[in-house]
C-alpha cells in the first residue's frame, strides 16, 4: 500500500507554528487523520473474500495494513446473500436469519446465530488510521491533504501555554475542518464519495 507518511506534511504546517516541534505536528496530524476517516466514512472498501467456518461466530477481518480499524461495515453478504447489520447487544438469542454485528475497537465481525456451515463472507468497509498509523493511503491523502492540515493547526492553536497557542486561529481551523467532515461525509453517503477499491490482505 502507497502511503504518505504524517511527517511529510510537517514542512507545511511549521511555518505557522515555528516553535513548535517535528513530534507534536506528527501527533496533531495523525489525530486529524483518525477523526476526519473515522467521522466523514470517506474510505471504504471492498475486503478480499474471508471464509466462515462452522462452528465459529466471530471472524476475525484483516484489513489491508494493520494500523488501520474497522468503523463501519457497510455491506456483508454470505455466499452473495446479504446479512443484516444489528447492533451487538441487541443480537437476538434464538435467530433463524443470520445477523451480523461489529466487534468494536477490534475487526472483527459476530455472526448469529453461529454458522454450522463454512461459507464465502464478503464485505464493504469503511477504513479509518489509529493511534498507532505512521501514514495514510496515498490517494486518500491526496483527497483530504488540506483538511490534515486544518485539523492540524486546530490542535496545536488549543495548546495552551505554547508560545503558538492561539485561540482565535484555532476557532478558525476547527470550523474549517469540522465543516469539510460534513461536506465529505454527506458525499460519501450519496456515494458520490471516495470510489471503493478491492483489496486483497497485502495491501491496496
Amino acid at each position: 500500500m502507497a502511503k504518505v507518511t504524517f511527517e511529510s506534511i510537517i514542512p507545511e504546517i511549521l511555518p505557522s507554528v515555528p516553535e513548535c516541534t517535528d513530534l507534536i505536528i506528527t501527533r496533531a496530524v495523525r489525530r486529524a487523520a483518525e477523526e476526519f476517516l473515522s467521522k466523514s466514512l470517506i474510505w471504504r472498501v471492498d475486503l478480499e473474500d474471508h471464509f466462515v467456518i462452522a462452528g465459529l461466530a466471530d471472524v476475525e477481518l484483516e484489513t489491508p495494513s494493520s494500523d488501520l480499524r474497522i468503523v463501519q461495515i457497510k455491506k456483508a453478504t454470505i455466499d452473495a446473500k446479504d446479512i443484516p447489520q444489528i447492533a451487538d447487544a441487541q443480537m437476538p438469542e434464538n435467530a433463524t436469519q443470520t445477523f451480523c454485528s461489529l466487534v468494536d475497537f477490534n475487526n472483527s465481525l459476530r455472526l448469529t446465530p453461529t454458522p454450522i456451515i463454512a461459507a464465502a463472507l464478503s464485505l464493504r468497509v469503511v477504513l479509518s488510521t489509529t493511534s498507532k498509523s505512521t501514514g495514510i493511503d496515498s490517494v486518500v491523502e491526496q483527497e483530504i491533504h488540506e483538511h490534515l492540515i486544518d485539523g492540524a493547526l486546530a490542535r496545536l492553536y488549543t495548546m495552551q501555554g505554547m508560545p503558538w497557542a492561539n485561540n482565535a486561529l484555532a476557532g478558525f481551523h476547527s470550523a474549517v475542518f469540522q465543516a469539510a467532515i460534513l461536506e465529505a461525509r454527506g458525499r460519501a453517503e450519496n456515494n458520490s464519495g471516495r470510489a471503493v477499491r478491492k483489496v486483497s490482505y497485502g495491501g491496496l
